[in-house]
């Protein structure tokens, strides 16, 4: 008996040190393996979703030039700014990234010198590429599924002279032909056949003075929108009745000679506002609470340098 104990004593010792010793065993290296690759494909997916801009393409030479960015990912709606002294272009990307293909161009085609791209804002991010210019040019901005292209062409001037009111002198035999028969009938029913000859003479007065006398009292055109900036020693004023954010922002950028890059829509968003004189950044602050848009303004209390706008997503509160 005492043997038979003494042999079962060290297996039901064996017995109970089995089972944590089991428990405790790592989980192989093939599945340790396994979930780091998953973890380093859904952030390499991430990666390849997320906007970037790859690169710029000029075509064409002259007064018909157009410059092509191409992007890949996610799409971008870009924000546009025409900025003076230099002349330049500048169309901003936020939420994307540049490529590391992306580098400056030498042109000097036509009014476009170079081109200039990179980050110009870390968090969150915004991709700027400027457009340096000769001279001022209009432009125009087309959207396609990989690419944004931006044409390039000469500032157009209106014309010197309204259309309608040199119009009478340019036709003169055309003039007289409609009034002529409803002269004539007034004369007919007084009952004169004399009148037929003094009617067609006073017909040909009439025509060409009456024209002259509608045209010299046209309707008098719509009030403009009434904007109103002023800025000196860091003390902003606003006042806007009727206007555009687009208007607004324009006028505080020329003002403060700050960088403000006027997201697309803003010329249908109407404002009115009535502020300061405060701080610089005291005024825009509230011009821009409670707007469409998120704001970060770049400077000190008595001065802005930059102010940077993208749409806010309705969806998120």
């Amino acid at each position: 008996m005492p043997r038979l104990f003494y042999v079962g004593a060290p297996l039901a010792i064996a017995t109970l040190l089995s089972v944590p010793i089991s428990a405790q065993t790592p989980a192989p290296a093939s599945a340790q393996t396994s979930a780091k690759k998953s973890a380093k494909n859904s952030s390499a997916k991430s990666a390849r979703e997320s906007a970037r801009i790859e690169h710029v393409v000029v075509r064409g030479s002259g007064a018909t030039m157009e410059v092509e960015i191409q992007t890949s990912g996610a799409l971008v709606a870009p924000n546009t700014q025409a900025i003076t002294g230099p002349d330049r272009i500048v169309v901003d990307f936020p939420g994307a990234l540049p490529s590391a293909e992306l580098h400056a161009l030498k042109v000097n085609r036509g009014a476009l010198k170079a081109i200039r791209s990179g980050l110009f804002f870390d968090k969150p991010p915004i991709t700027r590429v400027v457009l340096d210019l000769a001279e001022p040019q209009s432009y125009r901005v087309s959207t396609t599924q990989n690419a944004i292209v931006v044409k390039l062409g000469p500032v157009k001037l209106g014309p010197a002279k309204v259309g309608p009111v040199t119009a009478p002198g340019a036709q003169p035999p055309a003039v007289p032909h409609v009034p002529a028969a409803k002269l004539q009938n007034a004369s007919l029913a007084a009952g004169t056949l004399a009148g037929r000859t003094k009617a067609a003479v006073t017909n040909v007065a009439t025509a060409g003075v009456s024209p002259a006398v509608s045209n010299a009292t046209p309707p008098p055109p719509p009030a403009p929108p009434q904007v109103t900036v002023t800025y000196g020693n860091g003390m902003l004023r606003i006042r806007a009745e009727k206007a555009t954010f687009a208007q607004v922002l324009s006028e505080v950028q020329r003002q403060t000679k700050a960088e403000i890059a006027i997201p697309a829509g803003a010329d249908h968003e109407e404002v009115d506002a009535d502020l300061g004189p405060a701080p610089v950044l005291d005024v825009l602050a509230s011009l821009l609470n409670g707007s469409p848009y998120n704001f970060i303004l770049v400077g000190n209390e008595l001065s802005v340098e930059r102010v940077i706008l993208t749409r806010r997503d309705p969806n998120i509160f």
